[in-house]
């Protein structure tokens, strides 16, 4: 009952004085809201992370070329040929699908339009490796690959950058350095992987590449797709058991290759995510303290007003503990009000900040309760000293105040 009636009594307080009530939440309302939105967008940002790692493909190791050391000295590259990669995919230890690429850049023409595009050439299992996906046509295949057949897989943006469509280039011919290659398939978009455009590249196969198009045995890298719950210390080991055999290196001496684990990057953003947001949550949630002040500041006037009430309900028999249930009941019924419309503000956003950068909505319902537990504890700690003034007042004395 003594709960009910503070209750009761809190909420026809606030009532009559709904604007200052509302002025007195400010801080709170505010608190809440940006906690929410800081959080919401931390999740919402892994969560868009989470997607295009999912359409990334496979988990992808990438082995570049080393450095050309002699003692102290660095002298080039030690360049990565076909075979490095031949040799890695005959190995059946790991369930892991070898890509090797060249990539250059040559002038593309078809019809009036004339451009200089990234040309790549691969294996078809490249598309796969990556996540790409093919919207009109077919990638090419490996018979194409070892008859160096002069086919061509195009990024979804090079059909406009040739002032055509997809529509109409497909099974044209398309001239790449002065040489007709017909377009066989056009990749659904991708979007930019940070370091790679594939929607601006065009494809074609790696021997056609190789010895039609550049003229060369080596490759850029090798790109290795594992699967996500590999053991990729591992898997690295074997790779470079592999290649230093392959390149006669002798015990001691350096591997004149790298390999390089992108999809670490991922993760070390994701925890760069995670501390930010904790950051900023954390700024944030000193404005619920200010606002915790605030609400003090108000009861003390609260007390202050009702003096004369509070002394009546004494003279009446009200106790020490009806008193102080009162004011601490108003105090954290303010505050866990404000940080309810926190919560909807934060929310609100939340949502529009998502929908500008097409990110996926997330909400932890932790964080909601979180704040509203965190916002009603705040006028618990606050209201205590307002509660304890009140229920000190002097019966004889308070009735008497003006």
């Amino acid at each position: 009952m003594l709960i009910k009636e503070s209750l009761k009594s809190a909420s026809t307080s606030i009532r009559s004085n709904i604007v200052r009530s509302f002025l007195t939440t400010l801080a709170i309302i505010i608190g809440t809201a940006a906690v929410i939105a800081v959080i919401g967008l931390g999740s919402s940002a892994n969560k868009a992370l989470d997607a295009q790692i999912d359409d990334f493909g496979p988990r992808t190791l990438v082995v570049s070329p080393g450095q050309n050391r002699r003692g102290a000295v660095t002298k080039g590259f030690i360049p990565l040929d076909i075979k490095d990669a031949e040799a890695l995919a005959k190995n059946t230890e790991h369930n892991w699908m070898v890509s090797p690429y060249i990539s250059r850049n040559r002038q593309v023409k078809f019809n009036n339009a004339n451009i200089n595009q990234r040309i790549r050439g691969n294996l078809p299992i490249h598309f796969k490796v990556r996540g790409y996906d093919i919207e009109y046509g077919r990638i090419f295949s490996e018979e194409e690959n070892f008859g160096r057949k002069r086919v061509v897989v195009l990024g979804s943006a090079v059909p406009k950058e040739l002032k055509t469509s997809p529509q109409n280039i497909l099974n044209k011919e398309v001239l790449i350095a002065g040489t007709g290659y017909k377009v066989i398939g056009v990749l659904e978009e991708e979007g930019n992987t940070g370091w790679q455009s594939p929607d601006e590249e065009l494809y074609v196969p790696l021997l056609t590449g190789a010895q039609r198009l550049f003229g060369t045995k080596n490759v850029d890298s090798i790109n290795v797709g594992v699967e996500k719950n590999a053991n990729v210390d591992e898997i690295m080991m074997s790779i470079e058991r592999i290649l230093r055999a392959q390149h006669d290196i002798g015990p001691g001496a350096d591997n004149d290759f790298n390999i390089n684990d992108y999809s670490q990057f991922s993760d070390l953003r994701r925890q760069a995510t995670g501390i930010f947001t904790a950051l900023i949550a954390g700024i944030a949630g000193i404005s619920l303290v200010v606002g915790g002040i605030g609400v003090m500041n108000i009861m003390l006037v609260s007390v202050t007003e009702r003096t004369r009430e509070i002394g009546l309900r004494k003279a009446l028999g009200a106790t020490h503990k009806a008193i102080m249930s009162q004011f601490i009941v108003e105090a954290i019924l303010l505050c866990v009000i404000g940080g309810c419309i926190g919560v909807v503000l934060g929310t609100s956003i939340l949502y529009l900040l998502a929908s500008l950068q097409d990110w996926p909505f997330a909400m932890p319902f932790s964080a909601i309760i979180g704040s509203i537990t965190f916002s009603a504890m705040v006028g618990l700690f606050f209201g205590i000293w307002p509660a304890r003034k009140a229920a000190k007042l002097d019966p004889a004395i308070s009735l008497r105040y003006e």
